[in-house]
């Protein structure tokens, strides 16, 4: 399990979340207001050895369009990430991973994710 409360930054603020729920290899973190959630799933995939773990932020914000009938509507806006990790190369991971991770934060630049928000896969 991660630490309780998880802290996140959002736009130069630190947010803390503390874990509100968990279930089975699932943990929910929130804040107090609500405005902001983690969600982390634990989960074998079909093939045999794999192991993914399914990570998203959250941030409920108010609906922006003007429209009457839908006033006080909160829009989920969220950001998420799937690992996959194959149990038997986990001494080849400790050193691979960190790697990969950084070639995958530098893909997923603005550009890119502004291309995959607009459906441009």
């Amino acid at each position: 399990m991660f630490t309780d409360p998880l802290s996140v930054t959002y736009n130069s603020s630190a947010k803390s979340l503390p874990r509100v729920s968990t279930r089975g290899q699932s943990s929910v973190y929130r804040t107090a207001d609500r405005e902001f959630e983690v969600n982390i799933s634990n989960f074998r995939a079909a093939r045999d050895g794999r192991k993914l773990v399914q990570f998203e932020l959250v941030r409920l914000v108010p609906d922006p369009t003007p429209d009457p009938f839908t006033s006080g509507r909160m829009v989920r806006n969220s950001f998420g990430v799937t690992y996959g990790f194959d149990a038997d190369t986990r001494a080849e991971s400790s050193v691979d991973l960190p790697l990969l991770r950084s070639a995958v934060l530098a893909l997923v630049d603005t550009t890119f994710a502004g291309r995959l928000i607009t459906g441009e896969i």
